[in-house]
């Protein structure tokens, strides 16, 4: 699989392949800043933690201000919906005996999330079907 990146942007990704089956763990509501660096009541975007079992580790995606995570709960299955994006960035610092080190990270962001509905049959509609039959 490759990937296609323009603006350090990657697009053109495998969202399930990629994270395989994640559950909700927590969110936190992302407020902007004043000039003066005091937060405002302004909501800038919604930050949800889930566990990625791809990835065996928690990751964060960030989601519009205005998406409604009230109907998640912890450990519910859920789903990215709309486009989903990834936007690398490469940080750099001076670490141990004045060595660079250099840590890589993407910025996963989603246009919106739901609870993944699983689909369980109805036994007994099989058994009526079966007895009609």
């Amino acid at each position: 699989m490759s990937l296609k990146f323009e603006d350090n942007l990657v697009r053109d990704f495998d969202v399930q392949q990629t994270f395989g089956k994640l559950n909700y763990l927590s969110n936190q509501t992302i407020y902007e800043n004043d000039s003066e660096g005091r937060r405002t009541e302004l909501v800038r975007e919604q930050r949800i933690t889930v566990y990625s079992e791809a990835k065996e580790d928690q990751i964060d995606i960030t989601l519009p201000a205005e998406t409604s995570i009230t109907e998640l709960h912890y450990d519910d299955e859920i789903e990215l919906t709309g486009e989903v994006t990834a936007l690398a960035w490469l940080s750099s610092y001076t670490g141990y005996n004045d060595s660079i080190q250099s840590e890589q990270a993407f910025k996963i962001r989603a246009d919106g999330v739901k609870k993944k509905t699983v689909s369980i049959p109805n036994k007994n509609l099989k058994e009526k079907q079966h007895r009609t039959n």
